[in-house]
């Protein structure tokens, strides 16, 4: 009988965070520190995608300058892909090749850093594979900047991401605050977010700076009346002079359509809507409406790629998501979510504590209604308290020429010993 496979692969997937690399050394790092565990411990790059097109790196090339690097490393160190697996009735072929790559390569411990859609493809392809007679052991690692994970405290990516956001829009109030008397009274920042509406209430905290700030937040959870937040900005223009607001990319009119729509990308199983561009029409609409001058900005990518303002808090979540996923492994277990317990709200004390992806995997946390003001156009005191916690910290990182030391990582992909295979998005 040969030996149970033992080899660990680890892959990301989904939208990046400016943490995530942080949960990739936390997995190498922990994985190396139990040789009797486990065997050689590759990454995929791109994704299920790389799994799929057996497009690996052995990370034993990874010296510990380059873990140091990767813990900083901002964006998808080995790259994140936005695919997911057919149905096994749809397309078994997909399935037999994974199987195929994890024969080959001997892997026993999947590891895949992603969010709730990842956990549905980590659970299906450890569910073919033990089917088949090639047991593996899958654990997910969480991440997310849209803090949607349900069953967890928050999601690690999310801490970082608010933190730019509120910097971002308190910056842009002082200059409002300097300006507005001859120029700009309306600015409209666009959070992501497509059902969730955590980063857009980060905008609240420029609250803690700012407590008389005539701001208005629009999550996503709540509809848009038009008329009662030209009312809004109305008062805070006559009042103060000017009008901040934060809006969700998926904010939508009370019918149920969302207020603006980039683009429809199509793909040969669905089509996969683009937001965006919400904040340009509220900016629009408010100098239709009050003959003024108007702004919007769109932080898009930069909003989870800022490694220059990351929280110490978030980076501690995502390094530890790395550690406690393997530690899950150790402790033998199979199809799990380490998600964050909290323990004390006040100081912040968390643990990471083990769920069933099967659990996880198809729920979405949307921000609860003891967050948002009743007109919905505001935030409270809880989600104030829920967020300024989770962006304390700041993480220090090297500086070149007076910019982020953080060219990419250079790595070397393994030679491949299967069939080509190519995969259809």
């Amino acid at each position: 009988m040969s030996e149970p496979a033992h080899n660990v692969l680890y892959a990301q997937a989904g939208g990046v965070t400016a943490v995530i690399n942080a949960s990739a050394a936390g997995v190498i790092e922990m994985a190396r520190r139990h040789p009797e565990k486990f065997g050689k411990i590759y990454a995929a790059v791109n994704g299920i995608v790389g799994v799929l097109e057996e497009t690996l790196t052995d990370t034993t090339q990874f010296t510990e300058q380059m873990l140091d690097q990767l813990k900083t490393q901002p964006g998808a160190a080995f790259q994140s892909c936005r695919f997911d697996l057919d149905t096994l009735a749809e397309n078994p072929e997909q399935y037999q090749r994974v199987l195929a790559v994890f024969r080959q390569y001997n892997i026993g411990y999947f590891f895949y850093n992603g969010g709730n859609g990842s956990m549905v493809t980590a659970q299906k392809v450890a569910d073919y594979c033990t089917e088949k007679g090639h047991p593996v052991t899958c654990i997910g690692v969480a991440k997310t900047i849209d803090n949607d994970l349900a069953l967890s405290h928050c999601s690690p990516g999310f801490g970082s991401a608010a933190k730019y956001i509120a910097t971002s829009l308190l910056e842009a109030t002082l200059d409002l605050i300097s300006m507005h008397n001859t120029s700009t009274k309306f600015f409209a920042l666009e959070a992501m977010g497509r059902n969730a509406g955590w980063l857009t209430i980060a905008g609240g905290l420029i609250k803690t700076q700012i407590p008389d700030a005539p701001l208005i937040v629009l999550p996503a959870e709540r509809a848009f009346s038009q008329q009662a937040f030209l009312d809004k900005v109305n008062h805070f223009i006559e009042h103060k002079g000017y009008c901040v607001c934060v809006v969700s990319e998926g904010l939508t009119n009370e019918d149920g359509s969302y207020i603006s729509i980039e683009n429809i990308e199509h793909t040969h199983s669905h089509d996969y809507t683009q937001l965006g561009g919400v904040a340009r029409t509220l900016s629009n609409l408010v100098a239709q409406t009050f003959n003024c001058k108007t702004h919007s900005a769109v932080p898009d990518y930069l909003q989870r790629s800022a490694s220059h303002i990351v929280s110490e808090t978030d980076w501690q979540m995502a390094y530890r998501a790395g550690k406690a996923a393997v530690q899950a492994a150790l402790d033998g277990l199979h199809g799990v979510l380490p998600t964050i317990q909290v323990l004390s709200e006040q100081p912040l004390v968390w643990r990471y504590q083990n769920v069933d992806l099967v659990e996880v995997a198809d729920l979405e946390k949307r921000v609860p209604d003891s967050f948002i003001c009743d007109d919905g156009m505001d935030i409270t005191q809880a989600a104030l308290d829920y967020l300024k916690p989770l962006i304390k910290g700041e993480r220090p990182i090297p500086y070149q020429y007076g910019l982020p030391a953080i060219a990419p990582i250079q790595y070397q992909c393994i030679k491949q010993q299967l069939p080509p295979y190519k995969v259809v998005k």
